[in-house]
């Protein structure tokens, strides 16, 4: 067994198991050299006699396709064998099946196209590589919206490429059940199976379309010696050549399948066509006679009313659970107003407007992380390509949302990259102009700025945000004062709600920028008082900051200013903003508050819902650093801290991929050198 932080090969330092297959045991690990993530496969104890190592290696490394994970690397240890693959950005097919996703024909047939080409490419080489346990959760969706077709097996001794196989009910086809024999010790008792006689290109068909009928009717096809409900019984928005194309790929017999993965990609890629031979031949069907043909135009007719009615009631369902997620929204029901819109998305899959509304609500919740992360989803996804060409306006709204979450990040650069998107896709809204310029100002880019500036004012931008961008520039040259006094009038003058808040917000900044903290809580205290009590959210976040600076200086006192500061976000909280962010800040006051048990129970918490950011394993790693530095020497046990630290500096590494750079991490680092140069760990 491996365990989190080994160094396997001195290239890959394990995270986390996570999973196992039919033949080993499946990890995640982060390469040292190349800096990314990776999957480490370890081969199980009882199969390593069957491995021939030279011809492992050598037929896993030549492997090279777009829709197959990039092998690296095969390694024997001392405790075991080892294959190092890419680890695959995305979720699995399994994922969406499980969220109840009605994916569009057209993606499935690109789905399927796709993994067909991986099979023809795993079928030509020599030998053929049978992948043997094609199932959903073995078929990964990236974030650019392809394939990955990951935990292939392969000819473990060079001559049958089912010497080992996965044997998963539901998509493993007959065969794989019939052909299998078990091998026994010399008590009598079974201690392995192996392959009868070798797999073939038809029984990773079965296994495809298994998945691809998984996908299409929402349920697991029952296993394949049993009888499976076929695949026309379910009453499906898929035209009747995809249906049976389905249902042939698994049809018990494998000679009445397809022959070959490249008979069934073709087949795949011209469905459109055969959909055609289908519909002449219900229309030869329903010509027999004159008055069959009448009455079955008359009843075709009645149908398409009443489809059209549906399709009405449904189109007005999904409006009312849009308008009724935006009313919650603006309440401040964040919890309530994501359930209706994903209810809203469930109707209708390639519409924007929920799709857009979820994003505004995880902004307007503090939840900025996850608006980025499910904007590059929507971004990606390919059933909103065409609705966002035909619709560049609300594509626009969408990389205008994640240029609004980047910015609350203050992480310009990525904040002006996605608002020249949005001013790219519109060009008419001065909105887009404004923060874009700001977002420029900030990056001390003030000559660009004012000429974004200038845009905007030609397309009608209010005198107001006029001069909120004007203040931004006066910072930018140092001079917060003028500012301060810009923002001011806004705050006086302005008759929309969203540009008060903001004024507010941008006021309290400038005078933090010149070091009067004092007015910049006046500032805050006077906004949570008189901004509509649903748009308190930002401000009470910046309020608990600014209490929180306050209190570290010498200027602030840190129980009184500490425990506002806590009262304020948890008063955030309380509002359903439950970002990483607040809770953070809210750990490290009552660790300055030495309530540390406080604190821990938060990150905690975090380190359980975030498993994969590194923030909570680098504040835990302090804290408990902190409080075994407080022990007698002789009670010292620091080897919690090592643990903790090794988590963080594993997920820092992916973090650092992103462009993310903590000093905190670096004070962690010298603490554990400190610890390792103490001698505390021997």
């Amino acid at each position: 067994m491996l365990n989190r932080g080994d160094v396997l090969g001195g290239l890959y330092q394990i995270v986390e198991e996570i999973g196992a297959g039919g033949t080993g045991v499946v990890y995640k690990a982060y390469h040292l050299r190349l800096g990314r993530y990776v999957v480490v496969k370890r081969i199980r104890d009882e199969v390593v006699d069957l491995v021939n190592v030279r011809a492992e290696a050598d037929i896993l490394k030549r492997l090279k396709h777009t829709y197959l994970p990039q092998v690296y690397d095969f390694l024997e240890a001392e405790n075991g064998i080892y294959t190092v693959i890419d680890f695959i950005e995305g979720r699995s097919l399994d994922y969406y099946i499980n969220c109840g996703y009605q994916i569009e024909q057209k993606q499935i047939i690109r789905w399927a196209c796709q993994l067909c080409e991986a099979l023809v490419y795993l079928h030509s080489q020599v030998p053929p590589i049978i992948h043997s346990d094609i199932k959903p959760q073995n078929i990964m969706i990236t974030p650019q919206g392809n394939v990955c077709l990951i935990d292939f097996n392969i000819s473990l001794d060079g001559r049958s490429s089912s010497q080992i196989s996965g044997l998963s009910a539901g998509y493993a086809p007959p065969e794989q059940y019939y052909n299998i024999a078990p091998e026994m010790d010399a008590l009598g008792n079974i201690y392995r199976y192996h392959m009868t006689r070798p797999l073939d290109a038809r029984s990773d068909i079965y296994s495809l379309g298994a998945s691809l009928y998984h996908l299409m009717t929402l349920h697991k096809p029952e296993k394949s010696t049993e009888m499976v409900t076929p695949i026309q019984n379910w009453q499906l928005p898929y035209s009747e050549a995809l249906i049976d194309v389905v249902a042939k790929m698994m049809q018990p017999d494998p000679n009445n399948r397809y022959q070959t993965a490249e008979e069934l990609l073709k087949i795949l890629r011209n469905l459109r066509r055969l959909d055609k031979t289908y519909i002449r031949h219900r229309r030869a069907n329903v010509m027999v006679t004159l008055v069959f043909a009448l009455v079955m135009a008359l009843s075709a007719a009645v149908s398409v009313l009443g489809l059209r009615q549906m399709e009405v009631e449904k189109e007005e369902k999904y409006a009312a659970l849009v308008t009724e997620g935006a009313a919650l929204e603006e309440h401040a029901d964040y919890a309530k107003a994501l359930e209706q819109f994903d209810k809203a998305i469930s109707l209708y899959s390639t519409k924007i407007p929920a799709y857009y509304n979820k994003l505004l609500t995880y902004v307007h919740q503090g939840e900025y992380e996850a608006c980025i992360q499910y904007g590059k989803l929507i971004l990606t996804n390919q059933g909103l390509v065409q609705e966002m060409e035909e619709n560049p306006k609300e594509a626009a709204d969408i990389y205008f949302m994640m240029g609004n979450a980047w910015f609350e990040q203050e992480n310009y650069v990525n904040a002006v990259k996605y608002y020249e998107e949005a001013v790219s896709h519109n060009q008419e809204n001065p909105e887009y102009y404004r923060d874009y310029a700001i977002s420029l100002a900030r990056m001390q880019q003030i000559e660009q700025a004012e000429s974004v500036l200038q845009e905007a004012r030609d397309l009608g931008l209010d005198t107001d945000s006029v001069t909120l961008v004007q203040a931004e520039l006066d910072l930018a040259a140092g001079s917060w004062q003028p500012a301060a006094q810009a923002f001011e009038k806004v705050i006086q003058t302005t008759e929309n709600e969203t540009t008060r808040q903001r004024a507010f917000i941008l006021c309290a900044r400038a005078y933090r920028l010149g070091g009067d903290y004092d007015s910049e809580i006046e500032t805050l205290e006077t906004a949570r008082k008189v901004v509509a009590s649903e748009k308190t959210g930002p401000i009470l976040s910046a309020l608990g900051n600014a209490y929180m600076r306050r209190a570290q200086n010498e200027e602030g006192n840190l129980q009184e200013d500490g425990k506002k500061a806590i009262g304020c976000y948890e008063l955030v909280v309380k509002q359903g903003n439950r970002s990483m962010a607040v809770r953070l800040n809210m750990a490290y006051l009552h660790q300055m508050l030495e309530q540390n048990d406080d604190a821990e129970k938060i990150l905690l918490e975090l380190q359980e819902e975030f498993p994969e950011d590194y923030r909570p394993y680098m504040r835990l790693a302090m804290l408990y650093g902190i409080e075994q530095n407080e022990l007698e020497e002789s009670q010292r046990d620091y080897h919690i801290v090592q643990e903790y630290y090794e988590k963080a500096t594993a997920y820092y590494q992916q973090a650092k991929i992103d462009g993310v750079s903590d000093s905190e991490m670096q004070v962690l680092e010298s603490m554990m050198q400190q610890i390792i140069d103490g001698g505390w760990l021997n």
